[in-house]
């Protein structure tokens, strides 16, 4: 199974294109989803669980409450911002961490409502 993210509007299109250049299918809501920002986290949930995707974030203190509203979501994954900055430096490791698991997920991740914390690769 291939991963497919949806990444929240906390990162820019440059990632979004980073990792498509890298094979990996993503869009992100600033760009690609332009009616989702600023929306509540469980609609984008629910919007990224029609499209297959799994919602990449930092909201690590409010996207519980969407998980928990959206049971049959196909994936969350966290990354902490303390880790992943939104710096050129950050946002690198960032695609090196995501390209990484998405070409060894965990089991379920992208079919199942599974919650997964991203770590530098």
């Amino acid at each position: 199974m291939t991963l497919r993210f949806l990444l929240d509007e906390h990162y820019p299109p440059a990632l979004v294109i980073l990792l498509a250049e890298h094979g990996v299918d993503a869009v992100g809501l600033l760009g690609d989803r332009p009616s989702l920002p600023g929306t509540p986290d469980s609609t984008v949930l629910r919007q990224a669980a029609t499209e297959g995707r799994v919602v990449v974030t930092e909201d690590v203190s409010t996207f519980p409450a969407a998980v928990r509203d959206v049971p049959d979501h196909v994936g969350v994954v966290y990354c902490r911002s303390s880790v992943f900055r939104r710096t050129p430096a950050g946002l690198a490791s960032l695609a090196d961490a995501l390209m990484a698991l998405a070409s060894n997920p965990p089991a379920g991740l992208g079919d199942q409502p599974v919650v997964w914390w991203l770590e530098p690769r």
